[in-house]
């Protein structure tokens, strides 16, 4: 008896996190802007969470997250901004999330991790609930 195998090929750039997102970084006085483009899971929170942690240790005592393009997030992203939440806690800052897709936002919801975060419709808003 046979069973049909589905597989998948892997090419070798698959594994670049790269292909799976993109990070733009900018300096806004003590804070720094990533906006986020594609998914938030196991392939790019590692990256994702290196980023935010070197800006935190740059002196940046808020970060803010733009979601406009993030299509996905996983238990290992919410690991990533729930981690950074504590180091930033450490030093009284804080991580905002703008633009928030209607189901990441039912995703931190539902796993209790929403009252974490402040959440702004747009950066502009975010940076001027800082200043």
């Amino acid at each position: 008896m046979s069973l049909d195998k589905r597989e998948r090929t892997r090419y070798p750039d698959e594994l670049n996190t790269e292909k799976f997102m993109e990070i733009r970084t900018e300096k806004q006085g003590n804070s720094t802007i990533f906006s986020l483009k594609g998914r938030l899971d196991s392939q790019t929170s590692t990256d994702v969470e290196k980023r935010i942690l070197q800006a935190i240790s740059e002196g940046s005592s808020h970060i803010i997250l733009d979601f406009a393009e993030l299509d996905y997030i996983s238990s290992a992203g919410i690991r990533v901004l729930v981690h950074c939440h504590k180091e930033l806690e450490k030093n009284r800052g804080k991580i905002f999330l703008t633009s928030v897709p209607k189901p990441i936002e039912n995703v931190l919801y539902i796993t209790g991790f929403l009252p974490y975060f402040k959440i702004y419709e747009n950066q502009a808003q975010a940076i001027k609930s800082i200043s």
